[in-house]
Parts: structure tokens; C-alpha cells; sequence
């Protein structure tokens, strides 16, 4: 709702021991729940888009479907869901339960690929920068009549005309809503304490947003062309768009004398839920925030014993992201396949061959294109020489890049195992081979020792005599992997 006399941007931050666990549904037409981790199960509701659930168990069973031809990785996990805000089920009264889905189509509501970093400045900095700064405006179309609302959105919305109680009588309850997409959401009569507050409420027919009025005066957003709400859109006069419209400042009040802000970028046409701002500690007080390019920005807060001073004093921010989350679902679908690889902790000795290792249960063609093991085997998919591969182990050599081991058949007669070094969203950085065996004519073998700092790989080869060949690695902080000597 409105703030005080002075303008001032709130931020507000909450966490819960659960906090990490939260997951935002992120298929557009909704989220199958079963009964059962499988496809076989049966389906007990269906949540729609950008609704919080909770993740309460990962259960490690793979699964890959299809998404208008294009595959999607995951596992099923059993999350705890409920119908605050819609009908999710048969059931109408309301409902927490539990149940299980496809993670594939879950997003972390605390992204941890989304980190801002801040710095405190000077007011003669700060001045300095925000005069090479243009003015910027952000308006947007608002239509603040009812009736006006609810003849553009006819074909939309419907208007609950039928109360069980004459006390409760109202025009402006909301029964349900048509999504662009043709589905049609149920609202939640239990939780329905929000409604249209003359001089403030509103329709954005710009972004497809209608503004109502919740408990405690706070800000209730709703989509209406994708279905969303607070958890992943605000309220309109909240938006802030970095110059190119690749990231806009996002924002809703919540009630308690604060706005909780998020970030949205631009993906294919649409800004999407990206994070909280900076969820690590509170801000509780925003008094102007201007973006300097696109992943720069400052701002300044007031001191919070002059809130209501009509001269605060201020302090003064610069500020910049940090993104590194995932933009393609080939990104997405690399970062399942790792997360579902055991870690194993260094250092460590791989000496995989035929006699202690033996598995069947190999990647199919998506996983082994997700994992561009064609660019290591040129040949990986050529007719006659049936490789199949398979996870070994995870090491953490790094934040800054992924490193597995893959196991790779050549025929029935030879295997190896291969470092791998990937990029967080999954660009293959650089591989090296750690061991090697083939049972044909049994003469060679490699073996290796994986420390935090060296790779020592041994080559033996079985003539009259054993020979060793040694060589060492060092794996750099860019995931390259490079020869040293010893």
C-alpha cells in the first residue's frame, strides 16, 4: 500500500529454518503432485505456476521427459504444498500436505546462483555518480476503476457474485481466473482477504497485473496472464528496469512496514523470478536506488533513527550482481545430472578397472550430449563402437567450476575414467584421463592419485617387465588442466 510522506524504499528480509528448501513451481502450465514417486502414481493436485512449496525429501529417482521435443532432467522429491491462494485440489477448505513431483521443474525461491555484492561510499562519490546518471522515469498504464477493471478483464476474471453470509457480501472477491495459456485458476475463498482499494488497487493491462489490497494494508499482486503472485511479481509502481531492461528491481509491501524485493531478468522476451536482493542480511531501508548499467547500481538508506525526520541523514552504496544462474535448459539439465553424482573427498586414488567396478545402468543419448562427451570421444556415437558411460564420483576442487569423473565403456573390452572440468552452467572446460583398462591382451593399465593442488597419473604397461611411465597435472584455478614437472 502507500508509504509515508517521504518516498522510501523498504527492504525487508525473513528467514525460516526451511528457507533454503523453498522451491517456486516453474512450469507454466502447472505441476503435477502423485501420490508415489512415479509417472504410474496417482496424481492428488496440480500446483499452479510461481507457487511457493516445500522441498521435504529428495528421493534420487531420475527422470527425463519432454518438453515440446527438447528433454528435461530431474528426480522426483516429495515436497509439502497447501492452497492459500488456489484451489490445488478437490478439497476447498484449507490444506497442507505432502506429496511428490518432478523437480525438473522447481526453482530455488533463494537462488545461489544470485549474489550482490555492495560497497559503502562517500556522499561526494555518490554525487558523482549519480550526475553522469540520465533521469530515468518508470510509469506504467494503471486503470484504478472497478467497473472499468472488470469489463477489460470479462473474458479473464469472474467476480464472485454468491456469499453464504450477508456479512461477506462484496464486489470486488475474485472466484477465479483464466490464464493466457487457456487454464483456469480457482481461488482460494478461505484466504481471500484481499480486495479492490479505491485510489490505490489497479490494473496494469501493460504487464497483465492487478494490484488488490491485503491484510494489514499490504500490496496483493496477482498475473493474470501467467498466474502469478507476490512470491515472484510486485507491485508495479515498485519496478525499477536497468537501462537495457535485462534486470528490473522488483518489490511488493508486505505489511510489516517493509517491501520484500526481488530481481527479475529478461529471458527470452519475459522478465523471470531471478532472487531475493541479496537474502544474507536485512536492509531494512531504501531511500532512492538507481541502476548505473545493467548489473551496477547505487543506493542510499536512511539511518534508522530517522525514519521520521523530514531531513534523514543517509548513507551511501554502490552495488553490483553477480549471476551465474542458468539461462538454457541445457544448462539446467548439465547441474542435475552433478547434483545426482556422490562427492568424493580428496585426496583420493582412482584406479578403476574391469574387476572392481561394474555397472549397467548407463546415460542415455540426452545425458551424454548434456555432458559433451562427444567432444572427448569423436566417435561416441558412430555406428560399431557401442561406448556407454557412467558417473564415477564428484570432486570439489572448486566454486568457480564443476569437476566429474565419468566412466566410459569402449566395447566389452576397455574403459576409462575421465576428469572432466565444467564450467558452472556447464561448458566443458577441459578432461583428462585418470585411469584406463582393457582386458583384450591385458598389458596396459592407468591409475592415478587426485590431491587438492596435483594430479599424478601413472601409465603401466606389462612387457617382459612392468614399466611405469609418470607424469603430473596441476589443475588451475580456471578448471584448465596443465602439465608440470616434477
Amino acid at each position: 500500500m502507500k508509504l509515508p510522506n517521504i518516498l522510501l524504499l523498504l527492504l525487508f528480509f525473513s528467514f525460516n529454518s526451511y528457507a533454503q528448501e523453498q522451491y517456486l513451481i516453474n512450469a507454466e502450465s502447472g505441476l503435477n503432485v502423485r501420490e508415489k514417486p512415479s509417472v504410474n502414481a496417482s496424481k492428488i493436485a496440480k500446483i499452479p505456476y510461481g507457487v511457493l512449496v516445500e522441498k521435504i525429501e529428495d528421493t534420487a529417482i531420475p527422470l527425463t521427459i519432454y518438453d515440446n521435443g527438447k528433454p528435461v532432467m530431474g528426480k522426483w522429491v516429495k515436497i509439502k504444498y497447501d492452497n492459500y491462494l488456489y484451489l490445488v485440489s478437490k478439497e476447498k477448505e484449507q490444506i497442507q500436505k505432502e506429496g511428490y513431483v518432478f523437480d525438473g521443474y522447481l526453482k530455488q525461491y533463494n537462488n545461489p546462483n544470485l549474489k550482490i555484492v555492495t560497497k559503502k561510499i562517500n556522499e561526494l562519490e555518490y554525487k558523482k555518480i549519480v550526475s553522469k546518471l540520465p533521469k530515468a522515469t518508470h510509469t506504467y498504464k494503471k486503470i484504478g476503476n472497478l467497473d472499468s477493471i472488470k469489463t477489460l478483464l470479462k473474458d479473464k476474471v469472474i467476480w464472485k457474485t454468491i456469499f453464504y453470509d450477508d456479512h461477506y457480501l462484496r464486489d470486488d472477491a475474485i472466484e477465479s481466473i483464466t490464464l493466457d495459456n487457456g487454464q483456469k485458476l480457482i481461488v482460494s475463498q478461505e484466504s481471500n482477504d484481499y480486495g479492490f482499494s479505491k485510489g490505490w488497487s489497479g490494473y496494469y493491462p501493460d504487464l497483465g497485473i492487478l494490484l488488490l489490497e491485503g491484510g494489514h494494508s499490504s500490496d496483493m499482486v496477482l498475473n493474470i496472464k501467467t498466474g502469478e503472485s507476490n512470491n515472484t511479481i510486485g507491485n508495479p509502481e515498485h519496478l525499477i528496469p536497468s537501462p537495457t531492461n535485462k534486470y528490473r528491481l522488483n518489490g511488493y509491501y508486505s505489511g510489516q512496514e517493509c517491501v520484500i524485493y526481488s530481481l527479475q531478468k529478461k529471458i527470452d522476451g519475459k522478465f523471470i523470478y531471478l532472487g531475493k536482493v541479496n537474502p544474507d542480511y536485512d536492509i531494512c531501508i531504501f531511500n532512492s536506488f538507481q541502476w548505473v548499467n545493467d548489473t551496477q547500481f547505487v543506493y542510499t538508506l536512511i539511518f534508522p533513527e530517522d525514519y521520521a525526520e523530514k531531513n534523514p541523514r543517509l548513507t551511501y552504496y554502490t552495488g553490483g550482481i553477480e549471476d551465474k544462474t542458468p539461462t538454457t535448459q541445457q544448462a539446467s539439465n548439465f547441474k542435475t545430472i552433478a547434483s545426482l553424482i556422490k562427492i568424493r573427498t580428496l585426496p583420493t586414488l582412482d584406479t578403476t578397472n574391469f574387476d572392481n567396478f561394474s555397472q549397467d545402468n548407463f546415460y542415455n543419448k540426452e545425458a551424454v550430449a548434456v555432458l559433451q562427451l562427444q567432444k572427448i570421444f569423436p566417435n561416441y556415437f558412430k555406428e560399431g563402437y557401442d561406448n556407454k558411460s557412467i558417473a564415477s564420483y564428484r570432486l570439489e576442487f572448486s566454486k568457480d567450476f564443476y569437476s566429474l569423473v565419468i566412466i566410459t565403456y569402449k566395447g566389452d573390452h576397455e574403459m576409462e575414467s575421465t576428469l572432466i572440468n565444467y564450467s558452472l552452467n556447464g561448458k566443458l572446460i577441459d578432461y583428462k584421463t585418470i585411469s584406463y583398462d582393457e582386458i583384450a591382451e591385458g598389458w596396459s593399465r592407468t591409475e592415478s592419485k587426485i590431491e587438492r593442488d596435483k594430479l599424478t597419473i601413472t601409465d603401466i604397461l606389462w612387457t617382459d617387465d612392468k614399466q611405469e611411465e609418470i607424469t603430473y597435472f596441476k589443475i588451475a584455478s580456471n578448471g584448465k588442466i596443465t602439465p608440470i614437472k616434477e
